[in-house]
């Protein structure tokens, strides 16, 4: 118990914080058009504001994968990336899940 306190007293306390992104695609293919229903997404974060500073929340980011699929409406779910660890947990991601279109793409297109 003594460890426990001395970290939260030394290290300081979770503080909530909210950050709204895009929402991007990973692993997209080419030949594939990536429509997806929503384009931003609202993470809610716990953070220790001891150690975390503005500049490095700007690198966390949200998205959907898309390894391996190919045309159709998909519902994904969506994570975060780039979260410094033990300094940052996700407490939720807004929407949890987004439909994601797949199409190809035109003669000549992305």
């Amino acid at each position: 118990m003594g460890t426990t306190l001395w970290f939260f007293v030394n290290l300081g306390e979770r503080v909530p914080m909210s950050v709204e992104r895009n929402i991007e695609v990973y692993n997209k293919e080419q030949g594939y058009e990536y429509k997806l229903e929503r384009k931003r997404a609202r993470i809610r974060l716990k953070v220790m504001e001891r150690f975390v500073p503005e500049e490095m929340l700007e690198g966390v980011g949200v998205g959907v994968n898309v390894k391996g699929m190919k045309e159709g409406e998909y519902i994904l779910k969506v994570e975060a990336k780039n979260l410094p660890r033990f300094l940052v947990t996700v407490e939720r991601i807004e929407p949890e899940y987004v439909r994601v279109k797949i199409i190809k793409a035109p003669e000549g297109g992305t």
